[in-house]
């Protein structure tokens, strides 16, 4: 008889490592003496083994897969659910690039046609991708394992050999959806779970109105990665934290947490427009600049900072082999929090960095300019503010947008003067999207999958 159950945790990305591996979630999960957990992860050096692997606790590769037919009827799907859907974040991104190739577009498009509801087809299609799939990666892990559950934290997985495997032979699956742009920006799952973890109701709402999921099968969390926000006794003062970094006490701090290079190719010029401005003294108050590069971001482009008075580069965790480059430390959760905290204004390009910065109620100016260039709307950074995960962020009144050098320089001003203003706006971003900021998250998250592992 087997006597102890067996838990996969999927990983693909650096954030999967913060939200899991260093919350509640992964020490909760591993304190079960009855529950093996096998890891597969795009790192599996001996420094990660290391840290992770334990009596019961086991890693694994990330397996690839790669086959044509299963690639293909996720293309066709994402083109059903696009057209099906009529997300708005989808039709903007279809003006700079479509969606997919030509001739899956076209299978779609007959596919609809024929079938008619776009619902019914993405159910035929996932049935199908189920039944075609074959790996022997996959089929020698389930045989040496023989997991009772498999937990993954990404829906639109690059290779998403386990999780098709895991269905097809019908063991249970639970996703943690491990960002709020997910619903409506990745397209459909890649695996359809029986469960869903997601952070707050709003998650909850287009889980259900744009991917018809069970609403009885969606389990709301709150956001696992800023558990670590709730205990600020744990944080470095503001005086020890100022004094690591070589900042001044008696300066403002300003922010600036850099993009996705892909997304904004310019971030060295919203750097260098407000240092200009700092150097030329166009903030009301003495400041001073951290920097926060986005862990894909080019340190080299960023060096004719180094040494300059007034601005700290910050480079966040450890790079790695995974799809965002990055392998956060608990040390960089500490550092980040305590940035958001102690930061007088948070500048970014329409980043979730937004909700770490309200999370403890700091002013967030973001950027709607691209920097020295200009750029038609269908590639410029002011066509983020109309996605649809960033509008419920417009709509608030919690934030400021930037769409000149001008206007970014005024909303700090701004902020610098009166924190307190737009007040209501970010406890509306904080309800909405936190959820519930009380530290218990990743507990939550873990109770969860132990509870649905039993039943």
């Amino acid at each position: 008889m087997k006597k102890e159950k067996v838990i996969f945790i999927i990983l693909e990305f650096g954030t999967a490592i913060r939200n899991v591996l260093r919350t509640d979630i992964f020490k909760i999960l591993k304190a079960q003496k009855d529950i093996k957990i096998v890891i597969f992860s795009p790192i599996v050096d001996e420094s990660f083994r290391r840290e992770f692997e334990s009596e019961n606790v086991i890693v694994e590769p990330n397996p690839k897969h790669r086959d044509f037919l299963t690639r293909g009827i996720e293309s066709i799907k994402k083109y059903v659910w696009a057209k099906g859907t009529g997300v708005a974040t989808l039709k903007i991104k279809r003006k700079h690039k479509p969606i997919v190739k030509p001739r899956y577009a076209l299978m779609g498009k007959i596919l609809m046609g024929i079938v008619g509801d776009h619902f019914k087809l993405l159910n035929i299609l996932n049935r199908l991708q189920v039944f075609f799939f074959k790996d022997s990666k996959a089929d020698y892990y389930f045989d040496k394992y023989k997991p009772d559950l498999v937990f993954y934290t990404t829906m639109y997985a690059k290779d998403p050999c386990i999780e098709i495997e895991a269905k097809k032979r019908n063991i249970k699956t639970i996703n943690l959806i491990h960002s709020w742009d997910n619903l409506t920006i990745k397209g459909p799952f890649a695996a359809v779970p029986d469960k869903t973890v997601v952070w707050n109701e709003i998650l909850k709402e287009e889980l259900i109105k744009y991917h018809n999921f069970p609403e009885n099968d969606i389990y709301i969390s709150g956001i696992p990665q800023f558990d670590i926000y709730f205990n600020k006794n744990e944080f470095s003062t503001k005086e020890e934290f100022f004094k690591k970094w070589g900042l001044d006490k008696d300066k403002k701090l300003l922010t600036y947490a850099s993009a996705v290079p892909g997304i904004a190719p310019y971030n060295q010029d919203i750097v260098e427009i407000l240092y200009d401005a700092l150097k030329n003294e166009q903030f009301n108050y003495p400041c001073q600049i951290v920097v926060r590069l986005h862990p894909k971001d080019n340190y080299e482009l960023f060096k004719k900072f180094e040494g300059l008075d007034d601005i700290v580069i910050q480079k966040p965790g450890r790079p790695a082999d995974v799809r965002d480059k990055w392998n956060p430390t608990h040390e960089d959760m500490k550092t980040l929090a305590e940035l958001m905290c102690y930061s007088d204004v948070v500048v970014n390009i329409a980043s979730t960095i937004t909700i770490d910065a309200v999370a403890f109620d700091t002013p967030v100016v973001c950027i709607g300019f691209d920097g020295y260039q200009q750029r038609p709307y269908s590639r410029s950074c002011k066509r983020y503010y109309d996605y649809d995960h960033f509008k419920n962020i417009v709509n608030s009144g919690g934030v400021r947008i930037s769409y000149s050098k001008e206007d970014l320089i005024k909303h700090i001003n701004v902020y610098l003067a009166e924190p307190s203003l737009d007040i209501e706006g970010r406890e509306k971003i904080r309800k909405g999207q936190c959820w519930k900021l009380d530290g218990n998250a990743g507990k939550r998250t873990a109770e969860f999958t132990l509870q649905y592992l039993e039943e």
